[in-house]
């Protein structure tokens, strides 16, 4: 059976709460991701998006920048921090050295 033309298929899943939940909550956060980033690919984030990817609590990232011990830029006149997903990953590198095993 084929769907009408400009019409997809309909499913219907039944799914436990929990997973439901799960799934809810990473969609939500794809689209903050994207919403604040701008367009997807770009290797800006802002402080959530930063945030989310290091796996750290707002206190933690903060306490990492006003310390200036994470690579962080600011906008000239004041607000506004801004992270390069390289440069997170090149200080995840040398925080978090290899330890016997890499790929």
């Amino acid at each position: 059976m084929s769907a009408p033309p400009g019409r997809g298929t309909e499913l219907t899943l039944v799914l436990p709460e929990e997973l439901l939940a799960a799934l809810a909550e990473r969609v939500a956060a794809l689209v903050r991701e994207h919403g604040e980033q701008g367009e997807p690919g770009s290797p800006w984030l802002g402080f959530e998006q930063a945030r989310a990817y290091l796996g750290l609590s707002r206190d933690q990232l903060y306490k990492l920048t006003a310390a200036q011990a994470i690579p962080v830029r600011k906008k000239r006149c004041g607000q506004g921090l801004r992270f390069r997903r390289d440069e997170l990953d090149a200080w995840l590198e040398a925080e978090y050295p290899a330890t016997g095993w890499t790929r």
